[in-house]
């Protein structure tokens, strides 16, 4: 079996489920679960951790969900730690809404808009990583709920933790593919 750099891991499309939040006032754990494949208890871990804000009325929000989906990207490649710590850059306290830049929800999507550009892998250039996360966020404004920082701060944040998150995204897929020729050896 010869392993495509097309066969990328299958990341949600969030705009497909961002409807069944406002329907149902959120995803309930089984539905998490069945939508990532982690296991209740490693969401309910992080949660315990902080890592997570905790779901209310058993049910979580676009923003919980949200940072589950970012976290177990990054995770494969990413320490645990550092994915914190550059969650913390863009978006801060992960219980205090007011000091971040963009929401969790909103920064997924960029994440997928440019792993979804940046296809096919063996064409991918860190100038064409820039700049398509550069035209993904020529919209943005600079401004989170609640975001009392400076625009051009903002925004620069948020491009270098895209850069980082896709990076680390990349670094997975490539870390896949070598393991799927050694296995050929």
């Amino acid at each position: 079996m010869t392993y495509q750099m097309n066969d990328r891991q299958e990341l949600v499309d969030f705009e497909s489920i961002r409807p069944a939040f406002a329907v149902t006032g959120g995803l309930m754990l089984s539905q998490v679960v069945e939508m990532t494949g982690l296991g209740g208890s490693t969401i309910q871990n992080w949660i315990k951790r902080g890592w997570i804000m905790s779901p209310v009325d058993k049910k979580y929000s676009e923003r919980q969900v949200a940072r589950i989906l970012i976290i177990d990207m990054l995770r494969k490649s990413m320490k645990l730690e550092n994915i914190l710590r550059l969650m913390e850059c863009v978006n801060g306290d992960v219980e205090d809404q007011s000091d971040d830049i963009i929401m969790d929800a909103d920064l997924y999507i960029y994440i997928y808009n440019i792993v979804k550009r940046t296809e096919p892998l063996e064409k991918f250039t860190l100038d064409r990583l820039d700049e398509v996360i550069d035209e993904e966020i020529k919209d943005y404004h600079g401004t989170g709920e609640g975001y009392t920082g400076h625009v051009s701060d903002a925004a620069k944040r948020l491009h270098d933790a895209l850069r980082i998150i896709l990076l680390t995204y990349m670094s997975s897929e490539l870390r896949k593919r070598a393991e799927a020729e050694l296995e050929q050896m």
